[in-house]
Formats: structure tokens, C-alpha cells, sequence
């Protein structure tokens, strides 16, 4: 670095932290269910385990952005603006379309953005991925996720 200026990553990591900081003291309120609901992990579990991921993923994306230099942009990079826009469709299609198919598009589309071409091995991943996670969590280990289009055909199978 040389010139005594923290680098950019520094100032996008403290806002996450303070994020992370500020949601985890959120997660102290929610409500701990009797033993017969809790699904075997209480509700509060879940959001605290993403946001100690998300921390330290974070920590280690500051510590290394003290290795390289890097010159400042002016503007972010279109991706970068793509991608923001397809988290909050995710969100939106979370909600409308139901978490398998939002998960399905969301992963057949994000790779795309980020420049991987469109191919049968996308597409099967796109399929499976999310569908693997959904058998896990939803049918597995009883994790409810709002069901949606896909959700209820498959509810209807099996």
C-alpha cells in the first residue's frame, strides 16, 4: 500500500460487520420454541450461523485486502450492478414462486451474469443443486420453506 490510505475493502468490511453486529443483537430477541416445535434447531440458530459466516468471511476478506494494491474505481463494475439486481429479484421470486424455484432460477442465471455460458452442465446443476437442498433440509431434516409451484408438485409425489 504505501501511501497510509486503508484499503477499499476495509470500509465495505466494517459496514458488514456492523451489519452483522446489528442483526446478531436483533437475533437476541427472537423467541426460543418449546422442545416439540423447535424442529431439533431453535429459530435463532440458523440466522446466528449465517451471520458468524458472513463475519468471517468477512475479517478474511479485509485481512487479505491488506496484501494487494489496488487502484480505486470510479463507478462499480456493470456485474457487480447485475448481480445486486438479480439478489433482489431472488428475494422477490423467494416470496411469489417459492424457495425451490427461485433457487433454480437464481442459479441458472447468476453464472450466466458472471459470464459462464449457457450449457447442458449449467443447467443440470441449476436443477439439482437447489433440489438436493430442498430433499435435505425440507424432507431430510424438517426445515419448512414456504412452499411454492415446484414445492407443491413435489409435496403431491411424495
Amino acid at each position: 500500500m504505501g501511501t497510509g490510505r486503508l484499503p477499499r475493502d476495509f470500509l465495505v468490511g466494517a459496514v458488514l460487520l456492523a451489519f452483522c453486529a446489528g442483526t446478531y443483537w436483533v437475533s437476541l430477541g427472537i423467541a426460543e420454541a418449546p422442545a416439540a416445535l423447535a424442529q431439533n434447531v431453535q429459530p435463532a440458530t440458523f440466522p446466528r450461523l449465517v451471520l458468524a459466516i458472513i463475519a468471517a468471511l468477512t475479517v478474511l476478506m479485509m485481512a487479505l485486502g491488506f496484501r494487494r494494491v489496488e487502484p480505486a474505481r470510479r463507478t462499480p463494475k456493470l456485474v457487480m450492478l447485475m448481480t445486486v439486481a438479480l439478489m433482489i429479484a431472488f428475494v422477490t421470486a423467494f416470496g411469489t414462486l417459492g424457495s425451490l424455484a427461485a433457487m433454480m432460477l437464481f442459479c441458472l442465471v447468476m453464472p450466466v451474469v458472471w459470464g459462464e455460458r449457457l450449457s447442458a452442465k449449467l443447467v443440470v446443476y441449476a436443477l439439482t443443486f437447489p433440489l438436493t437442498v430442498y430433499l435435505i433440509f425440507d424432507v431430510g431434516l424438517g426445515v419448512y420453506f414456504p412452499p411454492g409451484v415446484i414445492e407443491n408438485l413435489i409435496d403431491s409425489i411424495i
